[in-house]
């Protein structure tokens, strides 16, 4: 139940009988509080690194290796793959541990967000939150076991997510944590209402959560939506509930598909909008003539249908200023090559998301108000490094913006190496560049409020 970690179930069995599977579970938690620092650390340590090359092997135990593959981490493309190897060595380096969470709690993209930004933890604050992360994991087990067993009594099949053991015979599975839904659905509206046209240019990926169990198990999609259906649900009520910010789109798609889908819990819509802005012939803007622009507004939307979790964003925004930053007094050592500089172009591609404090917001204002603080904070200040303009723009965001409870940003060095042309006898005074596209410097992270 806890990898590797009889012990700690023999532990919790001495609390016996249990009225509840939340009494079971914080019998488990009781037993981890009890057993010290150095016990717990071993415990964290027994677990997995999550789409490591064990994993792809298979050397992974049965309950670990249904969850990773639940999450999707079985089937990562080479790029993720690779970023989670580096991401991963990165925090065993900084803490000397295995990076764990409990993978049914997220998505493949919050499980690698999460890693990034917990890497700027303390030792003391990773135990704790692995140790409530293995409490989770612990929970989701538990909650199969006795599942498991209440239908071995009853003879009744398993509900929710829970799958009956599969018909093969001698082997014994279940359904781990699973969606469906329909991808890149490219929808374009242009609102008419008055000369002056506007236009929205998104994609949007639709995924439902629920009981789908018979679908995978038996081949029964009773109730299921089709994702054909899906795509034409964005399209229809696109007529007459898109007409601002997509975000409050994702809450009108998701209560209908919830009240539509007898067995969706859940959905999770995403969006990726591309912005035009109108042409200017002769100075004048026209009513209906666009150019796209550069920077995409990205979204999330998940809810039940009552509540929601809203999530925006800024991608492939190319930001670059020729002067007015520099790199030097960093660490050196032996393998030290680099040197100082107090004059450099800074040059990145903006990826951004932030999350909003509970309440209903004006999202399209907000984005707005984000773009440009970023844009401005940029262009303000003696740049030192790439670090120290994160924490600045976030700083002139949460500022800005008191809707928003943190903002997540990941800026890619895109490097402009000077051109040496002094071997063919050519001064060059600091005005021509290589634009570099070898291994670049990545820095990410999230600033909040306290």
């Amino acid at each position: 139940m806890l990898e590797h970690s009889l012990h700690y179930a023999r532990a919790a069995a001495q609390a016996r009988p249990f009225a509840s599977l939340d009494e079971l579970t914080r019998a488990f938690a009781a037993a981890v509080d009890a057993s010290g620092t150095e016990q717990q650390l071993a415990l964290i340590r027994a677990h997995p690194d999550l789409a490591s090359k064990a994993a792809l092997a298979g050397d992974l135990t049965p309950e670990s290796a249904r969850e990773q593959a639940s999450a999707g981490l079985g089937h990562l493309s080479a790029e993720e793959f690779a970023e989670f190897q580096t991401l991963s060595q990165a925090y065993r380096a900084s803490f000397g541990l295995p990076y764990v969470v409990c993978v049914r709690d997220h998505t493949r993209a919050a499980i690698l967000a999460g890693l990034r930004q917990r890497l700027s933890n303390t030792a003391e604050q990773e135990r704790t939150e692995a140790l409530r992360q293995i409490s989770r994991i612990a929970h989701w087990r538990l909650s199969d076991l006795v599942s498991l067993h209440q239908a071995s009594l009853t003879g009744e099949p398993m509900t929710s997510n829970e799958a009956a053991p599969a018909p093969t015979p001698g082997v014994r599975v279940r359904l781990g944590t699973n969606n469906y839904g329909k991808a890149d659905v490219r929808l374009f509206k242009v609102n008419r209402d008055s000369p002056r046209h506007k236009v929205t240019d998104v994609w949007v990926r639709v995924a439902l959560e629920g009981d789908f169990t018979a679908a995978h198990v038996s081949g029964d999609n009773t109730g299921l939506l089709a994702t054909d259906t899906l795509r034409n649900t964005v399209y229809a009520l696109a007529v007459d509930g898109l007409h601002g910010d997509v975000e409050a789109f994702g809450k009108v798609l998701i209560r209908h598909l919830v009240a539509q889908g007898p067995t969706v819990r859940r959905v999770r819509v995403s969006f990726t909008e591309h912005l035009w802005q109108r042409l200017s012939p002769g100075g004048s803007e026209h009513d209906h003539a666009f150019v796209r622009q550069m920077p995409k507004h990205t979204a999330q939307v998940e809810g039940d249908g009552e509540q929601f979790q809203v999530t925006s964003g800024i991608e492939e925004l190319y930001i670059l200023k020729t002067t007015d930053s520099g790199w030097a007094g960093f660490l050196r050592e032996e393998f030290t090559t680099l040197p100082d500089t107090h004059d450099r172009i800074l040059a990145t591609v903006v990826s951004s998301h932030w999350e909003y404090e509970p309440g209903e917001h004006d999202y399209g204002a907000v984005w707005q108000r984000v773009y440009k603080a970023l844009l401005s904070t940029f262009t303000d200040h003696y740049s030192p490094s790439m670090q120290a303009t994160l924490y600045r723009i976030g700083e002139a965001v949460l500022g800005e913006c008191p809707e928003i409870s943190r903002i997540f940003f990941a800026f890619p060095n895109r490097h402009h190496i000077l051109y040496n042309t002094e071997r063919f006898g050519i001064t060059n005074p600091n005005t021509v560049f290589h634009a570099d596209a070898e291994p670049y410097g990545q820095i990410e992270g999230w600033v909040e409020r306290v």
